[in-house]
C-alpha cells in the first residue's frame, strides 16, 4: 500500500520504518507572534519614573452593568477607559498609590443620590463606576463598593509586580435591606 504526501504533511516508508511529517505549509500572518491579547478590566502598561518617583497603570476597557468606568488620571481628573483622540484610541493612564509597597487597584461604584440606581450613570459623580489605586484594602459601605480588579507590589528597584484578579466584564447587584450595610453580589459576563 502506497500513501502519497498531502497537504500540510509528508510520509516515506521504508524497510527502516514509517515516518509521517507534519509541518505548516502556510506563512502565519503578519504580527500572529507579536499580538498581546488583553481581557475586559485587565491591568496592564505597568511601568515606574524614576525621574518622579511615580508608577503608572493602564486598564483595559471593560464594562460593569454596560457602563464603561472611569480612571483617575491625575488628583482631579476622571477619564472613561475607551478613550479616543482624533478617534483612535488612546488609554488613559492611572498613578500606582502605595504603602509600604504595596497597591491596590479597585472598581469603585455607588448608588445614584438621586434616584439610586445602581451603579450611578452621572460621569460626574464619585459614584460612578471609577478605577482607583489605594494602599490599604477597602470595604464595602452603604454609598461604595470596591472590587478588586489587581493587587501587587513595588520593590526597592523599582520593580512591580501585579496579580489579576478579575478576568472579564462584570454585572452588579446592591442589596440593601432595612438599616444594614448594603450588600454588593458580581457576575462576570
Amino acid at each position: 500500500m502506497s500513501v502519497q504526501p498531502g497537504v500540510g504533511y509528508t510520509f516515506a516508508d521504508s524497510s527502516q520504518g514509517t515516518t509521517l511529517t507534519i509541518h505548516q505549509p502556510w506563512s502565519p500572518w503578519v504580527g500572529y507572534y507579536a499580538q498581546v491579547s488583553y481581557h475586559p478590566l485587565q491591568v496592564y502598561g505597568l511601568w515606574y519614573d524614576t525621574e518622579t518617583n511615580t508608577a503608572f497603570y493602564k486598564v483595559y476597557p471593560g464594562t460593569i452593568n454596560n457602563i464603561v468606568p472611569q480612571i483617575e488620571i491625575d488628583t482631579s481628573a476622571w477619564v472613561k477607559l475607551d478613550r479616543l483622540t482624533d478617534g483612535i484610541p488612546d488609554p488613559p493612564e492611572g498613578i500606582i498609590t502605595t504603602s509600604a509597597g504595596i497597591f491596590y487597584i479597585y472598581l469603585r461604584t455607588g448608588p445614584d443620590g438621586t434616584s439610586s440606581q445602581y451603579p450611578s450613570d452621572d460621569t460626574s459623580s464619585s459614584r460612578y463606576p471609577r478605577i482607583i489605586s489605594t494602599g490599604t484594602v477597602q470595604t464595602d459601605t452603604d454609598t461604595e463598593a470596591y472590587i478588586l480588579l489587581a493587587h501587587g507590589s513595588i520593590n526597592a528597584s523599582n520593580v512591580i509586580t501585579c496579580y489579576q484578579d478579575v478576568s472579564s466584564s462584570l454585572w452588579a447587584d446592591r442589596i440593601k435591606l432595612g438599616t444594614t450595610t448594603a450588600q454588593y453580589y458580581y457576575a462576570r459576563i
